[in-house]
Formats: structure tokens, sequence, C-alpha cells
């Protein structure tokens, strides 16, 4: 027979009232002044009724308390412990169940409902993510036939110049559409939990290096300046490829949203178990309201769209994704005219359980 916790609350408050009635009802009787006392006599009889009923109450009534207190909290402590499991379910974790208690009571049914309703976004996630990784390996191939095929059109001589202009445009299009795929494929196994690090011993103050020199290329046509500043040889254990790939991304989106004649500054320290790498630049600075939206896969800052820069809005997303792998993580400030983006990683290797406690930012 199905339990109800409405119906199980309301039969004990109901004997709890019950009995501190009863109670009530017994100090009244024994503290009644007698009929055969004179007036004098029963006005004060009254008065220590009251005293004595109100003093001999409180005891009872604080047991009682106490106990519909106990009821209460050990009636609720199951809607309590649902709470917390389901604060644990995430889109990662998806495939995780909410235990059911076996009363088959409200909450039995409503933890049945929520685990139905987990399983069909389980299903919905994991139809999205094939779609996306099927699309994006589609993609590639025509992808690549389109590149092949412009770029010998480029070698034919005799090439009309503004047909040679349009095919180079073009070529940066298919360019900026390989991005993408290889951006959405990334992200799409990292959601599935395939995204994997291939771990050596990385001498980052090199990766550092090599991201400045990039600046300073990248930021040829602009006229950037670039400064570069090394507390020393860092050695972390850490995927190069990956690293490497992380702070091009932050290069990129500094070079990209910078001002003509603008600055970028490379800072690489450490503290304690930490080492940051800070990438400052210019540009008009970031809005608070969206600063912390800047990691979102496809955000472009309003003041950005329609301005000529050719971001992806995935390049954040990434660079946010390779550094949580590390056990790090990245942090953003931003007023006018200066934005920094700083990765702070761990120098030793973290455990495989995430992003540990205690990361700097």
């Amino acid at each position: 027979m199905t339990r109800s916790l409405r119906r199980q609350l309301c039969w004990w408050h109901t004997a709890l009232f019950a009995a501190a009635i009863a109670i009530s009802l017994i100090l009244a009787w024994r503290a009644m002044p007698e009929e055969n006392e004179s007036a004098p006599q029963r006005e004060d009889a009254t008065w220590r009724y009251f005293v004595h009923t109100a003093l001999e109450s409180c005891v009872p009534f604080a047991v009682l308390g106490a106990i519909s207190w106990w009821i209460i909290h050990r009636s609720l402590s199951p809607v309590v412990d649902l709470t917390n499991a389901a604060e644990h379910i995430h889109e990662a974790s998806l495939h995780r169940r909410l235990p059911l208690r076996g009363t088959g009571d409200e909450l039995d049914r409503l933890t049945s409902v929520l685990n139905d309703m987990t399983g069909r976004l389980e299903t919905s996630f994991q139809r999205i993510r094939e779609f996306t990784l099927h699309a994006s390996h589609e993609l590639k191939t025509p992808l690549t036939i389109l590149r092949s095929g412009f770029e010998q059109s480029l070698a034919r001589p005799g090439l009309n110049p503004a047909l040679k202009d349009q095919i180079i445009n073009w070529m940066d299009e298919v360019e900026r559409l390989n991005r993408i795929v290889s951006g959405l494929t990334l992200l799409t196994r990292a959601d599935a939990r395939q995204f994997t690090l291939t771990r050596e011993t990385v001498a980052l103050h090199d990766l550092v290096r090599d991201a400045a020199s990039e600046a300073e290329i990248l930021g040829q046509a602009t006229h950037l300046q670039v400064a570069l500043h090394l507390c020393g040889p860092v050695i972390i254990s850490a995927d190069r490829h990956r690293l490497r790939q992380l702070l091009l991304n932050l290069t990129d989106n500094a070079v990209k949203y910078n001002r003509p004649g603008g600055h970028i500054a490379y800072t690489l320290e450490t503290d304690g178990a930490w080492v940051t790498v800070t990438v400052e630049s210019g540009g008009r600075g970031i809005p608070p309201d969206e600063l912390p939206q800047i990691f979102n896969r496809f955000f472009r800052s309003i003041d950005y769209r329609g301005t000529g820069q050719e971001g992806v809005g995935l390049g954040l997303s990434i660079a946010q994704l390779i550094a949580e792998a590390h056990g790090g993580r990245i942090t953003a400030a931003s007023v006018p005219d200066r934005t920094s983006l700083c990765l702070h990683l761990p120098l030793e290797q973290p455990p495989p359980a995430g992003l540990p406690v205690g990361v700097p930012g």
C-alpha cells in the first residue's frame, strides 16, 4: 500500500496536539481551587492555579516541541538526501540515477519521475553529440576538396588578379569552417568524456616564448607591441600539443581584439604550488556583464560584432577545456583599454578527479 508523507505528518501532529491538550486538562484539574474556600482564598488559589499551570506546562510543551521537531526533521531528511543526490547530477553525469528508498511514498514517485527525466535528457544529449560528431566528420572531406581546388586554381599561370583575391577570400572562409569543425569535434568529444591528455615533461617558459613570437608575427599588420616577462624556467607535466593550442588561442584572441598600435604582454610567474601565465592586451575591454560569458561556446561580445574580426566564439571555450583537463583554469579581468586572461596550472600533476580545490582566482 502506498504510504503518504502528508498523511503521516498529519497523524503525528494530531497525536501530539491531542497529547498536549490532555496534559493541559489534567494539570488544570489538579490545580483547580476548592469550591468551599472563601473569596480571598479563591482569588489567591486562582492566581496560583495560573502560575502553577504555566510552570508545569513548560516542560511538557518543550518536550513535545522537541519531539515534533525531531519528527519533522526525520520526515524531511529523505527530501534533503534526494536534493543532495540530485545536485551531483550534471551534463557529464546524466548516466547516474537517484536511489529509490523502496517505501512507495511520494518521494519514491518523485525520484522515479526525476530518473525518467534524466534518462530522456541523457538520450537527447547523446543524440546531439552523435549528430555533431557525424556532421563534423562528413564536413571534413568536402572542405578538404574545396581547399585543394582553390589551391590548384591559385597555381594557374595568368590568373586574373581580382579572381585571385576572391579565391584567397574563399580559402579564408574554408579555413574558418575548418576551425569551427575541429573545435566542435574537440568540445563534443570532451562532453562525451573522450578527451584525453598525453602528458610529458614540458618547458612551459618555452611555450610562452613561442606564443609571444607568434603574437609578434600576427601583430605586424596592426603594429602591436609585444612584451615578455619570464620568472625563469618552469617545468610541468602536461600535454605539450594541447598547451600550445591553448596559448595560441589566447594569443589569437589578444591580437584579434586589440587596437592598432596596442600592446600584448606575456607574464610567467610561480606562486607556491601554482604557475600563472598572464596574457594582457589592449582594446576596448569587455563589458562587466559579458565577462562571465566569454568562455561560453559561440559567444562574441556585442561590441565586436560586425567589426570584421572573424572569430567563431570557440577559442576561449577550448582553452578553458584544456586548462581544466590539466587541473587548472583560466580567469579573466577587463577594464577599458586592458584585458587580462590568466592561465593557472598546478606545478605538480593533479589527481584525475578534475579541478582541485584551491585554484587561484
